[in-house]
């Protein structure tokens, strides 16, 4: 197993390989409590923490209801838990963190997608149909990264949290808020993953799964510290308004966000796009989208005809436009809020 970093339990501990070996070697306290799905709870036995008494909440949502943040916590105390072990989606990781801020437990997350939420301390919680944020405030999680994990996910949500994923290094690279090490990652991540994503579409591996890990693991990171902007604003009011998954709104988004940032500062997504190599990053958006085959417009969901005049003032709200490299007025935001609707109500 590879350990990235080796700090005691209260530091950040970063761990790629199997799940039983991380958990061996992690020496976690027990009661656990298991966060997910059924479906991503299914990859971990009963006997994968020897001795531990394991409980499990299945109750992870898109996005998470607050009721299912109080739910889930309400389920660790019953249980008197020591460790949270959250595994599953960014959704999965962000039930983890909402859970453990303000617990004296110790957090796991277990991804199986490429959100690279395990990264950040910030989470969101759905509150009736706006996105609220947290940030942890205990100590960072533990991340543990199975390759074999990805093996199950279907190309579509692979596809669509990768390009969350590489929206991560796109504004990460040229947010306002300024981190020599992020921004590093940022680029490494941004030059690596449009070709690992596209080669995913066709070409599932054990090697293609941990290059992808490692990528989305540094765009997190990139993400943490630099954070997002106007992409990621759109982005959270969508989910909140629509509750659509949070990939299928990037993969939508983010061709229409980069064009609007490219007329907002020039500059700075030209310079994205030399560090990345890549001619035209709005272009590369879409033809990773199109390698999955995945919507193009929140027309083609059934979004509601009245969803950008819904989301325009909510997003003009967001503080993420204050760390965008230009703060975007109205008329572009709308503009942006229009292509990406598509439809009669993306004409006008």
């Amino acid at each position: 197993m590879q350990t990235l970093s080796d700090q005691p339990i209260g530091f950040r501990r970063i761990l790629f390989g199997p799940l039983r070996a991380a958990f061996a070697a992690l020496e976690l306290a027990g009661p656990v409590a298991l966060l997910g799905t059924p479906r991503s709870l299914a990859a971990i036995d009963d006997d994968a923490l020897p001795g531990l008494a394991l409980h499990r909440f299945d109750g992870v949502r898109q996005h998470n209801p607050r009721a299912v943040v109080e739910a889930a916590g309400a389920f660790v105390d019953e249980h008197g838990c020591r460790t949270v072990i959250a595994i599953g989606s960014s959704s999965a990781s962000d039930l983890g963190k909402a859970v453990a801020d303000g617990r004296d437990v110790v957090l796991a997350l277990v991804p199986t997608a490429l959100g690279g939420a395990e990264m950040s301390r910030g989470y969101g919680v759905l509150e009736g149909d706006s996105k609220a944020g947290g940030r942890l405030a205990s100590p960072a999680p533990i991340v543990v990264y199975d390759a074999a994990l990805l093996a199950t996910l279907p190309p579509r949500e692979l596809g669509s949290i990768g390009i969350n994923s590489w929206a991560h290094t796109i504004e990460a690279a040229y947010a306002k808020m300024q981190h020599a090490l992020g921004t590093a990652a940022a680029v490494e991540a941004g030059r690596r993953l449009p070709s690992l994503l596209k080669t995913a579409a066709t070409d599932r591996s054990d090697a293609l799964h941990q290059a992808l890990f490692e990528a989305a693991h540094l765009a997190g990171f990139a993400l943490d510290t630099r954070s997002m902007g106007l992409h990621h604003a759109v982005c959270h009011v969508i989910g909140g308004l629509t509750r659509f998954p949070h990939g299928i709104n990037n993969a939508i988004v983010l061709p229409h966000a980069v064009r609007a940032n490219a007329a907002l500062a020039p500059d700075a997504v030209a310079a994205v796009a030399e560090a990345f190599g890549i001619a035209d990053l709005a272009a590369e958006a879409k033809a990773i989208a199109a390698a999955y085959a995945l919507p193009r417009t929140f027309a083609e969901l059934g979004a509601p005809p009245d969803l950008v005049e819904r989301a325009l003032p909510r997003v003009m709200e967001q503080t993420l436009l204050r760390n965008n490299p230009a703060f975007p007025d109205e008329a572009t935001v709308r503009q942006l809020l229009q292509r990406a609707y598509g439809g009669p109500a993306g004409k006008g």
